[in-house]
This record gives C-alpha cells, sequence and structure tokens, in this order.
C-alpha cells in the first residue's frame, strides 16, 4: 500500500486543502469514507472500484466521481489494483469554485463529465506519472478561480471559524460578526456546505477528534474528546456510533490506524 498527500500550489490553498494519492496492487479493504465537511473529486486510475452509499454504484477505470458525506458513510471495494488520486476541497472551496449548491450533491456519487473538459479528462489519462496529474488540475483550478468574480469572503471566513475551532459559541460569535439574519446566515450557509451550521460544527469537532486520535493511534479517547469540545464520555460514544457506525473501542484498532484517510505518509 503507498499513500501520498500533495499540498496545492498556495494561489489554491484556500479552497484546496490537499491532493492525496492512495495505490495499492492487491484486493484488500479500503477504509470508508465517514461523514465530513468536505468534498471530494476522486480519479480511479485502477481498476473497477465499487462505491456505496446510499445508492450502489462504480467507478470505472479512468473515469472521476464527486462526492460529498454529510449524513452517510461511503464504503469502498477494490476489485483489482486500486489507484486513486483525490481533490480534497475545503469546506467552503468547492461552491465557490463551481457555484453548484452543496445541498444538491450531498451522500451522492456524482460524475464530473459535467464539470471537466474532454480535453483534461484525456490529458490526465495520458500523463506519465501522478506529478504531471497534480499539476494539470492544479492549471484548469487555477484558470476557474480567474473566472470567480463573486466569492463571500465572509461567509467563506465564517465557515473556517466554525471548522477550526473547537467552542460551543464559535456560531453565535460568528453570526454576530458577520451581522446578518438567521434565515439569510442558514440559507448561505447550507449552500456552501450542504448542511445547517449546527450539523456542520458537530461533524467538524468529531472529525479534528478523531484525527488525533487516529494520528497519535491512541486507544485513550476521553482525555482528547474533552480537549476538543465534547463534555462527556456519553456524548462522545454517541457521535462516534453516529458517524461511523462502530463503538471507539471497534473502531480504534490497529487496522484502522494504518488504514485511514488522514495519514499523512
Amino acid at each position: 500500500m503507498y499513500t501520498q498527500r500533495i499540498k496545492p500550489t498556495p494561489k489554491l490553498s484556500q479552497y484546496i486543502a490537499h491532493f492525496w494519492l492512495w495505490e495499492q496492487n492487491n484486493i484488500t479493504t479500503l477504509p470508508n469514507m465517514l461523514p465530513g465537511t468536505g468534498v471530494e473529486m476522486l480519479f480511479n486510475f485502477g481498476d473497477l472500484l465499487k462505491l456505496k452509499t446510499y445508492q450502489q454504484s462504480q467507478l470505472h477505470t479512468n473515469d472521476s466521481v464527486l462526492v460529498c458525506p454529510r449524513k452517510s458513510l461511503i464504503q469502498f471495494q477494490a476489485t483489482g489494483k486500486t489507484k486513486l488520486l483525490s481533490i480534497r476541497f475545503r469546506s467552503a472551496g468547492f461552491f465557490t469554485l463551481f457555484g453548484l449548491p452543496l445541498t444538491e450533491l450531498s451522500d451522492q456519487a456524482i460524475s464530473t463529465e459535467q464539470l471537466l473538459p474532454t480535453s483534461l479528462l484525456a490529458q490526465l489519462i495520458e500523463a506519465k506519472s501522478d506529478i504531471a496529474r497534480v499539476t494539470l488540475l492544479e492549471q484548469w483550478l487555477l484558470q476557474k478561480l480567474i473566472k470567480v468574480t463573486n466569492q463571500d469572503f465572509a461567509l467563506q471566513w465564517a465557515i473556517d471559524k466554525i471548522y477550526y475551532q473547537n467552542q460551543s459559541d464559535s456560531i453565535t460569535e460568528v453570526k454576530h460578526q458577520l451581522k446578518c439574519s438567521e434565515r439569510t446566515f442558514q440559507r448561505k450557509f447550507k449552500l456552501f456546505t450542504g448542511v445547517d451550521a449546527k450539523y456542520f460544527e458537530r461533524t467538524a469537532r468529531f472529525q479534528s477528534t478523531l484525527k488525533a486520535l487516529l494520528t497519535a493511534q491512541s486507544t485513550q479517547y476521553l482525555a482528547v474528546a474533552f480537549d476538543h469540545g465534547y463534555y462527556d464520555q456519553s456524548h462522545f460514544i454517541k457521535d462516534f456510533k453516529y458517524y461511523t457506525q462502530s463503538t471507539p473501542s471497534g473502531y480504534l484498532t490497529e487496522q484502522n490506524f494504518s488504514l485511514n484517510y488522514y495519514q499523512t505518509i
């Protein structure tokens, strides 16, 4: 198994968290993609890959899909060699670049045929290396960025503020600083993220906690949970079961420590 995380060019860093590559030659278990706050554009340069969320779909060789897991996890089933390249968009990044409401994309696997130029797909298939593919994608995204004329910097700031602050009053503080009505705030927030602010905050808190546990390869979860804003054990376990469909003891295992989408190798 080989994984690599590639940082985007600085001009794209506020829209894209990173590119990542996942490659393995054997048919082995792939980790579930848990409900999250961002958007993934997945390019399959390996064998057929099966995806399951609310619906069953297939990602054929040289095809690509957009996934936006919010209230359901995505299961992957390899049928042979796996070679996935992904663009991981930040929470507010995808809507800013493409203008597609995330309320229409959540919990689905959607073909990127209408988003990517045919010529770009051909270039990606023919590229000699993964770095060359990332370069092609960055060039395309930079062209998209040039055409963005109506960025909502205030809401982008608000979403980042809620995502990175594990504080119970983050939403209240953000709404106060934005000086807009509750209805306007929630309507815009859902366009950018696909969910309301409270659910987004809940997901961000769990993501941050789980990432810390997996990175540290720790089964001692209570102290980490409290550090990330959980107020008691039952509160954390309830969220853990909701997002992973497992208990902490069932999920925090050697397999998930070595096989997860938070890897930094």
